[in-house]
């Protein structure tokens, strides 16, 4: 069986300027894209333009083949590029594109950090580039060494370019040896009685229709189902430190069963890669969860914690080969293996999420941690920008404290089952939602889609649901016990400049251009 080998430097593009070009507006991605929004813009007429004119993500660049720059004579949506045009490594965020592009300081754990726009590793030397295909390979690429460690990666602050080829399983060991969660399992022993662990001993045994009851699971088993997860996370866990671009290459790039954790860190961008199935092999019972319990897991396909300045662009995340529907029910719940899709919590900041796609999924993207965490007080400001969520159950997002703006995205749901809400006002959050469709299944309730959490506000605008004007607050407000205020404490406008496409453009847009595999992508031109 092969060992993978350690990851090879690659050809760089050379050092990329601090404001690399812009695209020209006859590129490829152009031609690609500009025939679905030119018809998008025929339909739809005129862009509606907000505050100033602006700069966002790369795929509205198609916008300008059709109607042309924008007032100041700048491209409608430019992208910095830098070296090869299909390699996606060396790009930056454009301007105004959202928080992620913000300049300022931020305060994670309270403690001052000087934000600048994301570029993530474009000024990564030629050493630090990357092309890899397995998880081993991936692993030490962001360790910066062979059989590096977690903390390697996580406090790596050199700037690194990882190329993503093929699909990638975390679920390998350092071999090449494919891994089941038995593996994890078999190297733990409950208590002294020399017994491997075993979840259905678990389940067996904290019933809670059974002698255990409702009581929260402890005692031997328990204590082995925690060392089970632990062995599982030093495999299929993994840091991304600062200053660090992982780009997929091609339209099949994945990294599947595992939890990509941003953690602490400050300027990454991950772009082009499918994120899938991060799956959970020991997910905890908590029978306090609700008056019901509830199966808990404990991993995001991806974390941001405590970072700053990231860019999530043009992506898909799902549940892979585990989706929701093939899981099992378990005294009486689903017996979840998966947590959130991309959860930005523990004070993380100024985070633009744009072209992605989100699809059948139960709690989808959180925004904040806790009620509890004061500290995070100022924190989490997020752009939700031209994403498309399909078939989620909840969180798209919910907020906790954060000045959060999502705009231009498109919620499709194709079945009534698994819906709870789209926007979720939590604890000190102020989300202005503008120009988003929202296409819900026969018999869904609209006055679903806006859910509150111990928010007070949330302004909503210009959203289309089946095709219709809607105010979806007020549905919200006319049977809600404790209304929302339909406004917000801020203005994205004065953050940062962008342009908002009429709501009827949405759907046709966003399904043309969200997700993996969208945009062109190479390896780094040879030199």
């Amino acid at each position: 069986m092969r060992t993978p080998p350690s990851p090879q430097p690659r050809r760089a593009l050379g050092p990329t300027p601090a404001r690399a070009r812009t695209l020209p507006a006859a590129g490829p991605l152009d031609r690609r894209l500009a025939l679905p929004l030119a018809l998008a813009i025929g339909v739809a007429g005129a862009l509606v333009a907000v505050g100033q004119p602006a700069a966002a993500s790369p795929a509205d660049e198609a916008a300008t083949a059709a109607v042309g720059p924008a007032q100041d004579g700048s491209l409608l949506n430019g992208s910095p590029y830098g070296g090869h045009r299909a390699d996606l490594g060396r790009e930056t965020i454009a301007p105004h594109d959202g928080w992620a592009a913000w300049s300022g300081p931020t305060f994670p754990e309270d403690v001052e950090r000087q934000a600048e726009p994301t570029t993530g590793g474009a000024a990564a030397a030629p050493a630090e580039v990357y092309e890899v295909d397995t998880w081993q390979e991936l692993r030490d690429a962001l360790s910066g060494r062979e059989g590096g460690s977690q903390n390697d990666a996580r406090f790596n602050e050199t700037p690194r370019i990882v190329y993503v080829t093929g699909a990638i399983d975390a679920f390998t060991a350092a071999d090449g040896t494919r891994l089941t969660c038995e593996d994890f399992a078999s190297q733990v022993s409950v208590g002294d009685t020399g017994e491997p662990f075993s979840m259905d001993d678990y389940i067996a045994h904290y019933d809670p229709s059974g002698p255990w009851g409702w009581t929260d699971p402890a005692g031997p088993l328990e204590e082995a189902r925690v060392k089970a997860a632990s062995l599982q996370a030093a495999r299929t866990q993994q840091h991304v430190g600062s200053n660090v671009t992982i780009v997929g290459v091609g339209d099949d790039a994945q990294i599947s069963g595992a939890n990509v954790r941003v953690r602490g860190a400050h300027n990454v961008i991950l772009r082009n890669l499918r994120f899938s199935d991060g799956y959970d092999c020991f997910p905890q019972w908590d029978p306090g969860d609700s008056a019901t319990g509830n199966w808990n897991s404990a991993y995001d396909n991806v974390s941001l914690w405590t970072s700053t300045s990231v860019w999530v662009d043009h992506s898909t995340f799902d549940d892979g080969e585990h989706p929701a529907d093939s899981l099992p029910v378990v005294f009486g719940r689903p017996f979840e293996v998966h947590d959130g899709l991309l959860d930005i919590t523990h004070g993380s900041d100024l985070v633009t999420v744009s072209y992605n796609r989100f699809m059948s999924h139960d709690k989808t993207m959180l925004i904040g941690s806790s009620d509890s965490r004061l500290q995070d007080r100022g924190q989490h400001r997020v752009t939700l920008h031209h994403n498309y969520w399909q078939d989620i159950g909840q969180r798209a997002p919910r907020v906790r404290f954060g000045d959060v703006h999502a705009y231009n995205n498109y919620y499709r749901q194709t079945e009534t089952g698994s819906f709870q809400y789209y926007w979720g006002s939590g604890k000190e959050s102020s989300l202005v939602v503008e120009n988003n469709a929202v296409r819900l299944a026969r018999g869904s309730d609209p006055a679903k889609v806006v859910g509150a959490y111990g928010g007070t506000m949330l302004s909503e605008s210009g959203t289309l649901l089946n095709g219709r004007p809607a105010d979806l607050l007020a549905a919200y407000n006319a049977t809600a016990s404790t209304p929302l205020a339909d406004e917000a404490r801020w203005s994205p406008s004065d953050a940062y400049r962008y342009r908002l496409l009429p709501t009827i453009a949405v759907p046709l847009v966003v399904t043309a251009t969200a997700g993996a595999g969208t945009l062109p992508s190479t390896l780094p031109a040879p030199k």
